[in-house]
């Protein structure tokens, strides 16, 4: 049998054959010392012939990695997208036997071709970028008016969306909506919820037309659900400190996040070598920012000035919750309940947070008046110098 050379990857231009010597076997009818790969009679990938930092799987030399920053992506201008994924390395049998050896080895992270949208992660800072890529609900790409077939219909293949937080923002980037799960969502990115800005039907909330009703939040595999002040889908984000992670590389598209054990939650959490490195809630333990209140998810009721991602760690969604997650200060974001009354006379007629401080009874301290509209309502915590709300003081403990 003709022995064939292994076809080896070239990934991020480093990846090459070296050295593999041509076996050869007069009269021979077997792949004596080789490998078969889809039927075929290959010489075995040795790692010793590979470049440095690279590893034999499925009987080719790919590149090791511990980053999905050190894969091939559109988004650093290459022509496709991979991700730093756990595969199966190959071994070298003791009987060369050609059916073995593949996948037979222990687990690697590699650069791995990836199945979801190529402009994952593409930036776009004028916020047009993405019109043109479409993507099934599960991230795999899809045409627009025709879907993909075994991913999704037409109808379900929505064009990508450009996450950013207003006009040139430098660091906004494509991204796939109606998501069901993290594995749904590009390398290092998992399924998050954002707010949508167009009104739901029958309600108040929400700013734009047309309005979504209630009756069509599943729609052709749309994900929208009511939350406190306004209309949420589901969508693919790049992970922040407290998203949820599994594995090393989860959090890995900013280098300074780990994914790491927090209250026997796995999230992302930025490392740091005092609390002046984390933001005002979160504080330095062990070279990681933790929640000052020590863990990542708000507890179900109760929650006040909890720290949160969005609307639905607050609280379920539908009509009958109040309970958001707001912007404070300094980055901040909290549980806070909108529904309070306004009947506080003094601070210790609001709630107290994980701090063990109260929420601010708005009145004149604040500046305000008999005929503002907040007057005697409960807010959170307020620091008057400088001006600010928040759950924490930058020395709280």
């Amino acid at each position: 049998m003709k022995l064939s050379f292994p076809r080896h990857a070239t990934m991020l231009g480093a990846v090459v054959l070296a050295g593999m010597a041509l076996f050869s076997w007069p009269g021979c009818s077997e792949c004596d010392g080789g490998v078969l790969v889809d039927g075929v009679c290959e010489g075995r990938c040795d790692p010793s012939t590979c470049l440095d930092n690279n590893a034999c799987v499925e009987n080719r030399c790919v590149l090791k990695c511990t980053s999905h920053n050190e894969c091939y992506s559109p988004a650093r201008g290459q022509s496709r997208l991979q991700e730093c994924a756990a595969q199966k390395s190959d071994s070298i049998p003791a009987d060369d036997d050609p059916t073995k050896g593949l996948g037979e080895g222990p687990e690697v992270l590699v650069c791995t071709d990836s199945d979801k949208a190529p402009n994952d992660g593409l930036l776009c800072p004028f916020g047009t970028e993405c019109d043109s890529s479409f993507a099934c609900p599960d991230g795999t790409p899809c045409t627009d008016g025709t879907g993909s077939d075994g991913h999704c219909t037409a109808a379900e293949c929505k064009p990508m969306k450009c996450i950013t937080k207003g006009e040139a923002d430098a660091e906004a980037y494509c991204s796939t909506v109606d998501c069901k799960a993290d594995t749904d969502c590009g390398p290092g990115m998992y399924c998050g919820v954002q707010e949508v800005s167009n009104k739901i039907c029958g309600t108040d909330k929400g700013d734009t037309d047309p309005c979504v009703d209630p009756s069509a939040f599943t729609a052709d595999g749309a994900t929208y659900q009511e939350g406190a002040v306004a209309l949420l889908r589901n969508v693919c984000l790049k992970r922040e400190p407290c998203a949820p992670c599994a594995g090393p590389t989860d959090c890995s598209l900013a280098p300074d996040l780990q994914c790491v054990n927090i209250n026997g939650y796995q999230a992302c959490a930025k490392t740091c070598g005092a609390d002046s490195d984390c933001n005002d809630d979160f504080t330095c333990v062990g070279n990681f920012c933790i929640p000052r209140s020590g863990q990542c998810k708000p507890p179900a009721t109760n929650n006040f000035c909890f720290n949160c991602l969005n609307d639905l760690d607050c609280g379920p969604a539908g009509p009958d919750n109040s309970v958001a997650c707001i912007e404070a200060s300094s980055g901040q974001r909290a549980c806070f309940d909108l529904s309070f009354p306004d009947t506080c006379t003094v601070d210790s007629d609001c709630p107290a947070g994980p701090s063990g401080k109260h929420g601010e009874c708005l009145d004149e301290g604040e500046g305000l008046s008999s005929t503002d509209g907040a007057y005697h309502h409960c807010y959170l915590p307020y620091f008057p110098a400088p001006n600010k709300f928040q759950c924490w003081q930058a020395q709280a403990k």
